[in-house]
């Protein structure tokens, strides 16, 4: 019998973050894979300790893990990483001043990306984030198939003078016109997208991790005789900006003793301020350090609740379904969310969001009674959690995408 191969197809994955604080790159390089795909990621590598972290999570796979330009201290040559730096810094002001920025003004070295993935020849190309939707265009515009991912929409968001707005929303437009497809991280920025740009809406993948042990820590029992509310925050960083104050404020009128738990890296200068706020004469203050991924997971489930707050500082934040509300979710556990589009999208499918204005402490004082006495069956929130928001459930969304573009998995028969 003669065996018939069909041809491994080349993904070329482009970003210009570490995969340790990009998962959303990782699970896709994964799953390309799975498929049968040959897989390159091309990234900026700045940082040795992140760069540590991106290789541990790759363990065990074939995928090949490349910088398009390596920035990391000690490593790159000095001379090198100043000119680079410079040049993007002065990048940003002539964008401050005139709107004339460039590619520069979105990254260090765009042109490097660009002539890195035309070498790999590959027959798909994923752009992640502005620097890979900038080269993006290019390599459509040279021919190649290239896929883009509206992880955050960029346009609208981090609304500094520095940052390149009209040529991010020229990006972003050409991609929704052009890309082979577009997918975006909530449904209420697929919609956005859709009206802005009056081109036809991304694909949703949602920002979920695959799925989990349905085996957790049981949270302390509340009950009315002092119990405290153990709350977790989580993110890379633990600063300003991010909702926090706004909660801690309407603490201060809350009678029924909190336990806030705060996972991440503290932001300089923000230890000063958490210092000042506490200790209350109820509530108590936990920091905690930032651990891995899959850690995570089991970590989250021994409180009794999340909080997903997030302040409307940009129509980006507004629209966006975080990595955080999710997880919460997959782990459990209930939420206190603010009231956004992509908060509201989640607590359509889930009664355990509870939905708050975080510029009003009444609602979140009345949110903090209601999660006190709310009861959460854990194993009915994960399977209906796996069924909508689980990684696996959005490869299936991936398949049918792929599928469109007349690919399939690399099979022998």
């Amino acid at each position: 019998m003669i065996s018939k191969v069909t041809p491994v197809k080349k993904v070329c994955i482009l970003t210009d973050h570490h995969i340790s604080i990009n998962p959303r790159v990782w699970k896709e390089a994964f799953y390309f894979e799975s498929r049968g795909w040959t897989v390159v990621i091309l990234c900026k590598w700045q940082s040795a300790e992140m760069l540590k972290k991106d290789r541990q999570i790759l363990e065990g796979h074939n995928i090949s893990y490349r910088a398009y330009l390596d920035m990391i201290p000690r490593i790159a040559r000095p001379s090198k990483r100043m000119y680079l730096r410079v040049r993007r810094r002065i990048a940003g002001e002539f964008q401050r001043m005139f709107g004339t920025g460039g590619g520069w003004s979105i990254s260090h070295a765009p042109g490097f990306m660009y002539r890195s993935a035309i070498e790999e020849n590959a027959d798909l190309y994923r752009a992640h984030l502005e620097c890979a939707f900038f080269v993006g265009r290019d390599l459509v515009q040279a021919g190649k198939k290239v896929s883009f991912d509206f992880e955050d929409w960029y346009s609208h968001d981090y609304l500094v003078p520095e940052r390149p707005v009209k040529l991010l929303e020229t990006l972003e437009k050409f991609a929704l016109a052009n890309g082979s497809f577009c997918t975006a991280a909530s449904q209420s920025m697929a919609i956005a997208l859709q009206q802005h740009f009056r081109e036809a809406a991304p694909e949703v993948i949602y920002n979920g991790f695959p799925e989990q042990s349905a085996d957790f820590f049981e949270p302390s029992k509340l009950n009315n005789s002092g119990s405290p509310l153990r709350i977790l925050w989580f993110s890379r960083t633990v600063a300003q900006d991010r909702g926090l104050e706004y909660f801690l404020e309407a603490l201060k009128s809350y009678d029924h003793p909190v336990e806030l738990n705060l996972l991440g890296n503290i932001g300089h200068g923000y230890d000063k301020y958490l210092e000042k706020e506490f200790p209350f004469s109820r509530h108590a203050l936990r920091l905690h350090a930032f651990i891995s991924h899959d850690q995570l997971h089991t970590f989250i489930s021994q409180f009794n609740a999340g909080l997903s707050i997030e302040e409307h500082v940009n129509e980006n934040r507004y629209v966006t379904v975080t990595n955080k509300i999710l997880q919460y979710l997959q782990a459990g556990i209930p939420v206190l969310a603010s009231d956004t589009m992509g908060n509201r999208e989640v607590a359509a499918l889930f009664p355990s969001v509870v939905i708050a204005n975080i510029y009003e402490p009444a609602e979140i004082i009345n949110a903090l009674e209601t999660l006190r006495h709310f009861s959460v069956d854990r194993d009915a929130q994960q399977k209906q959690f796996e069924a909508t928001f689980s990684w696996e459930a959005q490869e299936k969304k991936l398949d049918h995408l792929m599928a469109g573009l007349g690919y399939g998995r690399a099979v022998t028969a």
